[in-house]
């Protein structure tokens, strides 16, 4: 064999083992999901406050002074308890059976009109508020499934729905009733809600992390594409496919 068809299977050789080097790097830095059909619910999220469905704010309507307070702050109550007297003898009782949250007046201290003076909150009874921007607050509606998640208690979802919407001082708030909740959970309390707004069946999955601007890789039949797709519902995951060459078993490329 002469020296110029050695150069030849030389320098193929060369160029097998670079592109070979190439795709063994370009793919041990990617993954690959198949895509597969599925159920889909789209939902909005946010984070929701646990609110108490009783609570009490006692203020005067003119300058008084307190002569007696009965009670102290983080105390239990019982409808009809005794809470303070003012100096015109007459003595404030609690409306229902609660805990005082708050205690803002000292005995013999001079209370301004429309000031609150204490807070009594039913622990026992409580909602989710949540405030949504006005384009989630177009996709809710009153009895949709509600799903509660609280920061310290991950793994553990609690179902509810939406009791409500309504505008407030120009939020959009949404107020949920949660089915079940898990012990120890107080007002003031947040909480992550999703708001299930709409649910799709037996439809085309596509990975959102496998998305770019419109655009994906697909693999089928052994070829490697860029497509075009276009998605419509979505989760914290996937996308529903409503255009795009894309189907069952493919796979779509998924950079680290």
């Amino acid at each position: 064999m002469d020296r110029k068809k050695l150069s030849i299977i030389g320098f193929i050789v060369v160029m097998v083992l670079i592109v070979t080097i190439y795709l063994f790097f370009r793919n041990s830095q990617s993954n690959r999901l198949k895509i597969e059909k599925g159920s889909l619910v789209e939902a909005v999220y946010a984070l929701g406050t646990v609110k108490p469905v009783e609570s009490f704010s006692l203020k005067f309507g003119i300058a008084a002074s307190v002569r007696e307070i009965f009670v102290e702050e983080g105390q239990m109550v019982t409808k009809g308890q005794a809470l303070l007297t003012n100096d015109s003898g007459i003595t404030f009782r609690s409306p229902f059976t609660g805990t005082l949250t708050k205690l803002n007046v000292a005995k013999n201290e001079t209370a301004m009109p429309g000031l609150p003076l204490l807070e009594i909150q039913n622990l026992k009874e409580v909602y989710i508020s949540v405030s949504l921007d006005q384009e989630s607050a177009l996709r809710v509606k009153p009895d949709q499934a509600v799903q509660l998640s609280f920061e310290s208690i991950r793994g553990n979802v609690y179902k509810g729905k939406v009791e409500r919407i309504y505008p407030s001082n120009g939020q959009f708030l949404v107020r949920i009733e949660p089915h079940e909740l898990p012990q120890g959970i107080l007002p003031d309390m947040t909480t992550d809600v999703a708001i299930e707004v709409s649910s799709k069946e037996n439809v085309i999955l596509v990975p959102l992390v496998a998305v770019d601007r419109g655009k994906l890789t697909r693999f089928r039949d052994g070829k490697r594409d860029k497509i075009e797709i276009r998605i419509g519902a979505i989760n914290s995951e996937f996308g529903e496919l409503i255009q795009g060459d894309l189907k069952e078993g493919d796979e779509v490329l998924v950079k680290n």
